[in-house]
């Protein structure tokens, strides 16, 4: 297997290979397998497997101009439920990287690409990362998911479990309640003094 063949199979595409010349661009489709991703110490699984994706390439005299572009979606447990959830993702994102940087220049957000490194752009790590920045905070079944009874762990989505609307109040608490019940009410909100 040639090196062309190895950076493809790897997510990765060689620039140099590319033999472009300044101002010309290209357009590439190709198939990558990003791995997993984790999102709140939960698992989520990308799909499709391989996930196409088209990478257009351009080459100006300040450097390299790339737009990666795809649709994926994530699939894992609802953090209120836990049943199944499946979120639809469309990436539209670019980079730059800029040439005629001195070897051994320090990474320069404006300048350089975490995804360029030795003449080659790291598609794979690109569409995990792509993938990871646009993820809800929250994913859930649902918009509405009511979750699990935190009393008896039942999927309220089902409908009541039974348990009382008012959880028992611990009772460690209860010098404290029999406190605040002696404490006089104080609508208006005065402190004496």
């Amino acid at each position: 297997m040639g090196d062309r063949e190895k950076d493809r199979e790897h997510g990765r595409v060689d620039l140099r290979a590319l033999d472009l010349a300044a101002g010309a661009g290209t357009r590439l489709d190709l198939e990558v397998a990003p791995e997993d991703v984790s999102v709140g110490g939960q698992r989520y699984a990308v799909r499709p497997v391989p996930v196409p994706v088209r990478v257009d390439l351009s080459l100006s005299p300040s450097g390299w101009l790339f737009r990666l572009r795809f649709a994926a979606s994530v699939a894992g447990p609802c953090v209120r439920c836990l049943a199944e959830a499946r979120v639809a993702l469309e990436i539209d994102t670019r980079e730059f990287a800029a040439s005629a940087r001195p070897p051994g220049a320090p990474f320069d957000d404006d300048l350089d690409s975490e995804y360029v490194a030795s003449e080659r752009l790291a598609v794979t790590a690109w569409v995990r990362d792509a993938i990871v920045e646009v993820l809800p905070d929250v994913i859930v079944c649902r918009e509405g998911c009511a979750g699990l009874c935190p009393t008896c762990g039942a999927d309220l989505n089902a409908g009541a479990c039974g348990c009382p609307d008012e959880a028992p109040i611990d009772p460690r608490w209860g010098p404290l309640a029999a406190l605040a019940d002696r404490l006089p009410e104080d609508p208006g909100g005065s402190t004496a003094g």
